[in-house]
């Protein structure tokens, strides 16, 4: 499916004009200002804001709020360009704002916020080919309708997986559509909340035209898996660390990536993780076993320093199915996000109630933990099937 539309804007050809840079002053302190650069001319705008060297937890909140304000700037800024915003009779016309170079912006805010998993910007990025193949690369925001998100979700449905290392031409996962769907539909209300499109369209369309989450197998490790793991020595050590830490914890790899010192606590006589979920944006506090403190590293540094440092998460996943294959473990296929659905499916196998293990992983909903509880009863089925071959042979 290709997407059709009346006006083509192939040379309104325009890269991001506003960009967030920073000059390094005295006592390295750092100077933000605006890089902008339209029709020809560029300008700078300082802002007056300045971030600090992060010496302690004060000085990170302090940078992290000055950069939020840095960031919403640079997006007025965006929006006075391209958000119909009245010009002085000097100004040349500004070109509307493609779909693709939002795209791109949004990508290049997430990386800004200083997230350590750089995954889910590389993510938001696998998007713009999939436009590209539909036709919508240079599509201005401002065109974006009910009908077009309606052929682009159709479009997903059937689209080839664009990876450059796949060999063979396949079509795309449900399960990759989805999430391909989930970012469409996140940088869509972005722009609405920017004032860079007048309504969200998506908004509009009927509950039976959207895409839902497909039922996915989750895949675990066995407790004899799990063990293979523990035996085996990782090119990693600290991904190994990380790994299993997750496994006994269930903290998702963002949240494991993120963890500092000041997050590991020994309170009322117990040690616990305090924690604000970086997916849910709310706090989590979980007890720690004596088999998740077995992972921490040995030697406790500052409180604001990471617990598991050094782990670039562009390569965990590769490196982790190296490890798992090195184990023996070859008819899985093993990410970092196996160890969380590893620590629920052992948890409900020992008998945990569900309404614990839902807390214990954070979830909003227990419908969301429901989805394990189909792993056990699969367990279950096996089990019995077992006796049935054991008395018919």
């Amino acid at each position: 499916m290709i997407y059709i539309r009346n006006i083509s804007y192939r040379n309104a050809i325009i890269k991001q004009p506003v960009k967030l840079r920073y000059k390094t002053l005295k006592k390295n302190n750092k100077s933000l200002y605006l890089d902008i650069y339209l029709n020809g001319i560029r300008k700078y705008e300082f802002l007056r804001l300045y971030l600090v060297p992060e010496v302690d937890e004060n000085c990170k909140k302090h940078n992290q709020q000055v950069l939020r304000q840095a960031l919403n700037i640079q997006a007025q800024r965006m929006m006075e360009i391209y958000g119909g915003v009245p010009m002085k009779p000097h100004e040349k016309p500004h070109l509307p704002v493609k779909l693709s170079d939002f795209i791109q912006q949004y990508a290049e805010s997430y990386r800004n916020a200083g997230h350590r998993d750089m995954s889910r910007y590389q993510t938001i990025l696998t998007l713009i080919p999939h436009l590209e193949i539909f036709g919508a690369k240079d599509l201005p925001l401002c065109e974006i309708d009910k009908d077009f998100c309606l052929q682009f979700i159709q479009y997903l449905e059937t689209a080839k997986d664009l990876r450059p290392n796949i060999k063979e031409e396949r079509q795309i996962s449900s399960g990759t559509a989805y999430l391909k769907y989930s970012i469409f539909r996140t940088v869509i209300k972005e722009a609405h909340r920017q004032g860079l499109i007048k309504e969200n369209p998506i908004l509009k369309l009927q509950s039976s035209q959207l895409p839902h989450r497909p039922d996915s197998t989750r895949c675990y490790l066995t407790k004899k898996e799990l063990k293979k793991l523990i035996n085996t020595p990782c090119d990693y050590s600290k991904l190994k660390e990380a790994f299993m830490f997750s496994c006994f914890t269930g903290l998702r790899k963002s949240d494991v990536l993120e963890l500092k010192w000041c997050n590991v606590l020994y309170e009322n006589r117990k040690w616990i993780i305090r924690k604000k979920i970086k997916k849910t944006q709310r706090w989590l506090t979980i007890p720690l076993s004596e088999e998740a403190r077995e992972w921490l590293p040995k030697h406790r540094e500052k409180r604001d320093s990471y617990v598991f440092p050094q782990m670039p998460s562009t390569s965990l996943s590769i490196n982790v199915k190296r490890w798992a294959k090195k184990a023996g473990i070859k008819n899985k296929i093993v990410t970092f996000h196996v160890a969380r659905h590893t620590f629920a499916t052992l948890e409900l196998s020992l008998g945990v109630d569900l309404y614990t293990v839902s807390k214990l992983l954070g979830h909003r909903s227990i419908t969301t933990t429901q989805t394990y509880t189909k792993v056990i009863d699969k367990k279950k089925e096996n089990a019995m099937n077992r006796i049935d071959k054991a008395f018919r042979k």
